[in-house]
């Protein structure tokens, strides 16, 4: 494979001769498979053996670069002055080195470092499972919860039953101080979980949850932030068709838009999950709960032209992929909202918010304009509450007027 992206017979028996010799062909290899086009593959070759020829220098073989190696590696590229062809300060040479340290942990050629989560707390590990397996919490919650609990556990100690309210209700305030008010109410969210989940265990009393503070805010007061209907035309006609990036982000903003889907949903469609025979979409939300949506026409083309024209063959079966190597699955919502903030600016749309939950509120509130009732668009976004979907009629200014209570006459009787 090595002879896809070094063609000349000179240069290939310089990699065949580096230090890393023995492990490059099957470095080439995967960056192949991941979608590495030549140049960007050749550039992290060099970076590759870069590494090897600097870490035998150090009197390191490859088989054992360590975690210590590669961070000392990256520091002598800001002045590397090595005699040999691959030598050089590029960011690709970093990249190529930490791209050819991760292919061999992953075919065992090295071991895999110390990971954050074996120096998490055993009581937070349990802690997660209790929340994957009886809460169908998604890994990206958890991944926002456990740093404010591994805080919370550092300071009151990881023996339940000296946790006290006063405690409790000390570190929440004096952390929360610290943060917005999005973090703060992850951090109430996340204590209150975890006492939950230390009241089912017996660790410590039911009630101390009870003891978490809430965070001052006023439900549904504000209005809900949405894209009137000539902008959602605008922000889809920046998507070009015709282009791997354009076919992919048509779909993935159409899905939001006609279904209200969240970006997680999007991120986590599989291709099992469209049953194009009965023109249906199944989503597993919030809580592992499977909802089945009807697959609009103009959804259901821009999925299929992205997967027949533009959807790079490999075995993941993630409906979306990366456009760029390496080829996989979207590693979280994030790039959703993105790609939807990038075409609001390409738009240049006077957005209220530029993430991709603005074209949920705005499937909420075009279904409202049409006369769909509220239990009806509560079903397609899956809301647990009414008081969630009554949200979306304050936008309904016309039906609101009609209601509206007239503003007392000035010189009444003073209460």
């Amino acid at each position: 494979m090595l002879e896809f992206y070094v063609q000349g017979k000179l240069r290939r028996g310089q990699f065949r001769e580096c230090p890393a010799s023995e492990y490059v062909d099957r470095f080439a290899g995967w960056l192949r498979s991941a979608g590495y086009k030549r140049r960007p593959g050749q550039l992290r070759l060099r970076g590759a053996a870069h590494l090897g020829y600097w870490a035998a220098a150090c009197g390191v073989p490859t088989d054992r670069i360590t975690e210590a190696v590669l961070g000392a590696f990256v520091r002598h590229l800001a002045s590397c002055s090595c005699p040999h062809a691959f030598r050089g300060r590029g960011r690709s040479h970093q990249e190529g080195g930490q791209l050819f340290v991760t292919h061999l942990r992953a075919v065992g050629v090295l071991s895999s470092p110390s990971s954050a989560a074996e120096s998490v707390p055993p009581v937070l590990e349990q802690f997660s499972a209790w929340m994957r397996h009886h809460r169908g919490v998604r890994v990206s919650t958890l991944g926002n919860y456990l740093p404010l609990l591994h805080e919370f556990v550092v300071a009151l100690g990881v023996d339940a039953v000296t946790y006290d309210a006063a405690g409790v209700r000390a570190f929440i305030l004096a952390r929360a101080s610290r943060a917005g008010r999005g973090r703060a109410k992850s951090l109430v969210n996340a204590v209150r979980m975890f006492l939950r989940f230390l009241a089912v265990r017996g660790s410590c009393p039911a009630d101390l949850a009870a003891a978490v503070p809430r965070i001052a805010s006023w439900r549904l007061a504000a209005l809900p932030r949405y894209l009137v209907a000539d902008d959602i035309a605008r922000l889809l006609a920046t998507c070009d068709p015709d282009t791997t990036a354009g076919a992919r982000d048509r779909a993935v903003m159409l899905l939001c838009v006609r279904l209200g889907l969240r970006a997680g949903d999007v991120r986590d469609l599989r291709l099992g999950d469209v049953d194009w025979s009965r023109g249906r979409l199944r989503v597993l939300g919030k809580g592992r709960c499977e909802t089945w949506l009807p697959l609009p026409q103009e959804v259901g083309d821009a999925i299929l032209h992205y997967l027949e024209r533009f959807r790079p063959a490999i075995s993941d079966d993630h409906v979306f992929l990366r456009v760029c190597a390496p080829l996989g699955p979207l590693p979280s919502s994030g790039p959703i909202a993105k790609l939807v903030r990038r075409a609001i600016e390409r738009a240049g749309i006077a957005a209220p918010s530029h993430g991709a939950h603005v074209l949920r509120h705005s499937a909420a509130t075009v279904l409202l304009r049409e006369d769909v009732s509220l239990d009806v668009i509560g079903a397609v976004l899956r809301h647990r509450s009414v008081e969630s979907t009554a949200h979306y009629a304050k936008v309904d200014v016309t039906r609101l007027r009609a209601i509206a209570q007239p503003w007392p006459a000035s010189g009444g009787a003073s209460c």
